[in-house]
C-alpha cells in the first residue's frame, strides 16, 4: 500500500530534547512544518502554546487560539497550528508577548515581555554582495535580509524590525561581548567573548570557560 505523505505527528518518544513536557502525557505530539527553524530546535505553535506558554490548557483551546487570529509570530498573524517556532522568535498572543528563548539547560522556554514588541534580535550567518551597494545577510532565523548597512559582518547580531524588514541596530561579535550558544551541546549556555579563534570561541561562564562553534553563538 502507498504512504500518503510524511508523518503529521511524532511519538512522544521521537520529540526534541529541547522540548519539556511531560513524559508520559502524550503518546503523539503534533510535528512541525519545516520552516526557519529544524525540528531538532522548534517546536509546533499549539506545542508551544499548550506545554510552554501554557496559555492554553489543552490542544482544543490552543487550536481555537491560533485560527481565531489571536496569534501572531514576529509581527505577523499565524494561523496554522504546525508552524514552528524556536529560538529568538516574538510570539504575541492577544495583548500578551512571549520570548521564545532557551533556560541554562538548553530547553525551550518563554520570557513573558513587558508593553508591546515590535523587533528581534537574530544572528547573522552569511554575508552575499547584492546589487549596487547592498548586501544580502542571512539570518539565524532563515530570513534573506537585504540591507544597506555595510559594515554588518558575519557573525554579528542585528535588531530587526518587523514592520519595516530593516535593520534597527546591530551588535559586534567582539572580544568582551556577551553571548548565549543557541544550538549544539552547549546551547542555553552564557558568558563572555574571552577569545576568538578561527571558527571557535572560548567563553567565560559563570560554571567556567566552554568552548563552542561561532556559528553556535549570538552576540547579546
Amino acid at each position: 500500500m502507498a504512504r500518503h505523505g510524511e508523518s503529521k505527528h511524532f511519538k512522544r518518544s521521537a520529540v526534541t530534547n529541547s522540548l519539556v513536557i511531560p513524559r508520559k502525557k502524550y503518546k503523539y505530539y503534533v510535528k512541525p512544518l519545516p520552516g526557519k527553524h529544524s525540528n531538532k530546535d522548534g517546536v509546533s505553535l499549539l506545542g508551544f502554546l499548550r506545554d510552554v506558554v501554557k496559555i492554553a490548557g489543552n490542544a482544543r483551546e490552543a487550536r481555537y487560539l491560533i485560527k481565531a487570529g489571536f496569534v501572531s509570530v514576529d509581527g505577523k498573524k499565524i494561523k496554522e497550528e504546525k508552524y514552528v517556532v524556536g529560538f529568538s522568535d516574538v510570539v504575541n498572543v492577544k495583548d500578551d508577548y512571549f520570548l521564545v528563548w532557551l533556560n541554562e539547560r538548553g530547553k525551550i522556554i518563554s520570557v513573558k515581555q513587558d508593553g508591546n514588541v515590535d523587533s528581534k534580535k537574530v544572528k547573522v550567518m552569511s554575508k552575499h554582495k547584492g546589487k549596487g551597494s547592498k548586501d544580502i545577510l542571512f539570518t539565524s532565523d532563515a530570513r534573506n535580509i537585504v540591507s544597506e548597512k555595510t559594515d554588518v559582518q558575519i557573525n554579528d547580531s542585528v535588531i530587526l524590525d518587523f514592520s519595516t524588514g530593516k535593520i534597527k541596530d546591530k551588535i559586534p561579535f567582539e572580544q568582551g561581548r556577551d553571548v548565549i550558544v543557541f544550538n549544539g551541546k552547549n546551547a542555553g549556555r552564557k558568558g563572555k567573548i574571552k577569545e576568538i579563534d578561527g571558527y571557535s570561541v572560548l567563553v567565560s561562564g559563570k560554571d567556567g570557560e566552554f568552548v563552542s562553534s561561532i556559528k553556535s553563538c549570538m552576540a547579546l
